[in-house]
């Protein structure tokens, strides 16, 4: 959850992953990038969409195999409302989930 100054939440992020397989001693990271976008589109269409929230997650798991969230979280936001034509389709919020495939997990420094 983001908090503004007064304490009121501005903006949840749920971001959803699996690490159940990441042997001990290893890192990795997750990115959640969220959309405004048609919401009939996919992410690899040749649509109009724009970047509203991006967020960088790393892990890394010890000698005994726990996992922990490390160094930091990194957040982007759009400050900017958004230009896109919201009269030729219908627009919504999608978020996207994304972790490296080759290798999934490297050995730690």
């Amino acid at each position: 959850m983001l908090f503004n100054p007064n304490g009121t939440v501005v903006k949840i992020f749920v971001v959803r992953y699996n690490l159940s397989d990441m042997p001990p001693n290893c890192q990795t990271f997750c990115r959640q990038r969220v959309f405004y976008m048609p919401s009939n589109a996919n992410i690899n269409d040749e649509c109009e969409k724009e970047l509203r929230y991006l967020l960088h997650l790393r892990f890394q798991s010890s000698k005994s195999g726990r996992i922990y969230l490390h160094t930091d979280i990194r957040m982007i936001f759009a400050r900017h409302r958004p230009d896109l034509e919201s009269g030729i389709a219908t627009y919504e919020l999608r978020s996207f989930t994304e972790m490296p495939s080759n290798p999934r997990f490297s050995p730690k420094k």
